[in-house]
């Protein structure tokens, strides 16, 4: 009882912050495309796209070697939203 009392609390606190990651993500992501040259167009679909690990990961990266060595997922969350790149 206790254990499922913990992994309840802990969702439903993940779902209070996640829109606020989202929008951190958003920003992160918009911020780095424009000071590299790129379309930002995608980033509110990625930042609804990407669970809390992808958010973390994604929020890291600060160079062209950081997308290279993303999680399959979040490559893929990317070649989602930005099918056309």
């Amino acid at each position: 009882m206790m254990m499922k009392t913990l992994i309840t609390a802990a969702s439903v606190a993940g779902l209070m912050l996640s829109p606020a990651f989202a929008s951190d993500l958003e920003a992160h992501c918009e911020a780095y495309t424009t000071e590299s040259g790129g379309d930002p167009s995608g980033c509110a679909c990625l930042a609804d796209a990407a669970d809390a690990d992808m958010t973390a990961e994604l929020m890291a990266v600060a160079s062209d070697a950081d997308i290279e060595a993303l999680s399959d997922a979040s490559k893929g969350a990317i070649a989602a939203c930005w099918p056309d790149a």
